[in-house]
């Protein structure tokens, strides 16, 4: 027997599922042709707008008719999120199983656990290893916007029973609430941009804004009523401004996210008579879609993830459209089988308990999947057991290259070998090498080459540190520090060449919260090293990077048909920023040796040092193995690309 209901349920409106399907197509749409739709990701804060309508829609309703009751609230919201979720989750595992290498699976496991206890928002924001795989990868990267949301259910019904014991007014202190998350999110933009798109404190005002919405409709909906077309028509406007006018590259939430967000008010304001609501939201085609809109969202991203796995690139568009209606069909069986049933059909308290135990249990699996590293023995790591590179020893970590994430004191950091010279060779010209751990992996392929050529080397590296003076960087606090540092050693030193390595597609992308390269102060230190007589300066551009690490891809395409050049999962973005950093050094009178010139070709990149067994290049999705390097250093030499002293 189902248990009693006694909470209300806002009155339907297939307008505001037509508003869903919008919000949904546009997240597919970024996701599987991101070049075709690069606004499409705003649909998430269509979805924020419309959470936080009908849940404050409930909770005002009820607390005002005096029979609110938490645990049916949150018994209700267990049944609406928790079904398809559990089934995510639990598919996902398995392909991940079947589909991924260890690292992937690894950290898919530590995602899974934060997805199930709904905090994923949180762990994407403690993510600040230099090393890790983007999101491309993570089958469970697309559920911290879900976490955003149930923070929400947790707190606002407490928060508005304290408000209503104490006869707060609603709206005012909705009002307030919202006003103090977008100054928030303004302010964080600029110092910490991972902040201010992941934080529940700068996203709250997105729901809130429902929430405003939820207590006009009740209170005062002579308001809404006097320009209900001119809403709609408005509402869709700053929509569809948003989906044009946004991209990735945007300051975003800040500003920009007033565009989906009122227009997403204005539309549920407008209500079911609104123009577009009423012609084009509420059509059978568009409530369809935005019924399965939850599972769908909830599917079509792991969906994606997987067939990256499978085909180790991005989707062509007819992989992106099977990924697209696959997800359909899994969404609509989830929504009819397995929502539906558990919401309406059956008894509330044994479900209730049972889906606990059950994301419970996947929060325990997810982590144990991290603390095990993966499961290494699956056949998905076949031809990687084999290959590892100590890659601490390669760069010479803790000794002249600099891994923490927070302030050092690089005088007691970097050792007295990292400057290069020796009683027997202080004759000898210098080499010096300045950057980041790209320019780290350039060190022994340098090294290799100083020993035939007679040059000494020098060595001042720094993981997320690229080597401009005074360049502030956002997740990597003393980097100015160890920038001055260095300079003041190639002052004493007065090396004969200073070489530069970055992955500037990291810092030109402003990815994850990366600082904005900074061509200004890169222009003054070249200009500071040639006043200090430096004879010779050389930038390395980009080396080739790739969406699953080299080795994998490697791994999977040359022991099955010992292909040594491939495409596939080469991330295009390098390329545009080569050619941006092979301009500022013609233009600032530096050498350029271009990475992808030299290991990449019409037939694309190789992903073997050897053409007759396997040796990775790289030892992740870009870092040089000593093969790797080795390799790029001679290419660039005998081509007369590169000259040394």
């Amino acid at each position: 027997m189902a248990i009693q209901q006694h909470l209300s349920h806002p009155k339907y409106r297939a307008d505001i599922d037509g508003l869903r399907a919008i919000a949904i197509l546009a997240v597919l749409g970024f996701h599987v042709f991101p070049a075709w739709l690069h606004g499409g990701f705003i649909g998430v804060d269509v979805f924020f707008v419309i959470s936080g309508f009908l849940i404050s829609t409930i909770i005002f309703e009820n607390l005002e008719a005096g029979h609110f009751s938490y645990a049916e609230f949150y018994a209700r919201r267990i049944k609406r999120i928790f079904p398809a979720l559990v089934l995510i989750l639990g598919a996902s595992f398995i392909l991940g199983w079947m589909l991924m290498p260890a690292k992937y699976f690894a950290l898919a496991g530590k995602h899974m656990f934060s997805g199930a206890t709904f905090t994923a928002n949180f762990a994407l924001l403690r993510e600040t290893n230099y090393f890790n795989s983007t999101g491309e990868t993570d089958p469970f990267h697309h559920l911290w916007s879900l976490a955003v949301e149930e923070q929400f259910y947790i707190v606002w019904p407490l928060l508005l029973g304290v408000v209503w014991r104490r006869r707060w007014n609603f709206l005012w202190i909705t009002l307030a609430i919202a006003l103090a998350s977008f100054a928030f999110n303004i302010a964080t933009l600029g110092s910490d941009a991972a902040v201010a798109f992941y934080s529940p404190l700068s996203r709250f005002w997105e729901l809130m804004l429902g929430g405003v919405l939820a207590y006009l409709q009740m209170h005062r909906p002579e308001v809404l009523s006097r320009h209900f077309r001119s809403m709609s028509v408005l509402g869709a406007a700053l929509m569809a401004a948003g989906f044009v006018l946004i991209s990735p590259r945007s300051n975003f939430p800040g500003w920009p996210a007033l565009l989906p967000t009122l227009g997403a008010f204005l539309l549920i304001a407008a209500g079911p008579q609104g123009l577009i609501n009423r012609h084009l939201l509420s059509r059978k085609p568009m409530v369809w879609i935005g019924l399965i809109s939850y599972p769908l969202y909830l599917w079509h991203w792991p969906l994606l993830v997987f067939m990256r796995f499978y085909t180790l690139g991005d989707p062509t568009l007819a992989e992106g459209l099977a990924v697209m209606l696959a997800g359909t069909g899994l969404s609509w069986a989830t929504y009819r089988f397995l929502e539906k049933p558990v919401r309406w059909r059956w008894p509330g308290k044994p479900v209730v308990s049972t889906l606990l135990v059950f994301m419970v249990g996947f929060a325990i699996l997810g982590k144990a999947t991290d603390k095990v590293h993966g499961f290494e023995l699956r056949s998905a790591n076949a031809g990687l057991l084999s290959f590892h590179y100590d890659h601490l020893r390669g760069f010479r970590s803790g000794e002249c290259f600099i891994e923490s994430s927070g302030k050092v004191s690089p005088g007691s950091e970097f050792r007295p070998e990292c400057a290069g010279r020796s009683g027997a060779n202080d004759k000898a010209p210098l080499v010096l090498l300045w950057g980041d751990s790209f320019a780290a992996s350039l060190y022994r392929g340098l090294r290799h080459e100083s020993g035939l050529l007679g040059f000494d080397l020098a060595q001042y590296t720094a993981n997320g540190c690229p080597g401009l003076m005074g360049f502030e960087i956002d997740k990597r606090p003393g980097c100015r520090e160890i920038n001055e540092f260095v300079f003041g050693q190639i002052k004493q030193l007065r090396p004969h060449t200073v070489i530069f390595g970055g992955n500037w597609m990291l810092y030109n992308r402003r990815l994850n919260n990366w600082t904005q390269l900074d061509f200004v102060k890169f222009r003054a230190t070249i200009q500071a090293l040639k006043k200090e007589g430096v004879s010779h300066i050389v930038i390395f551009g980009q080396l080739p990077t790739f969406k699953i690490d080299q080795p994998i891809v490697a791994g999977k395409l040359f022991q099955k048909n010992k292909v040594d050049r491939t495409k596939q999962s080469v991330n295009a973005l390098d390329f545009p920023v080569d050619e941006q950093m092979r301009d500022f050094a013609r233009d600032n009178g530096v050498d350029f040796v271009s990475p992808l010139d030299t290991l990449c070709n019409a037939q694309g990149c190789l992903i073997s040092a050897s053409p007759s067994e396997l040796e990775p290049l790289a030892f992740d999705y870009g870092h040089l193995t000593e093969s790797g390097s080795r390799l790029l250093i001679e290419r660039a030499l005998s081509e007369k690309r590169l000259t040394l002293p």
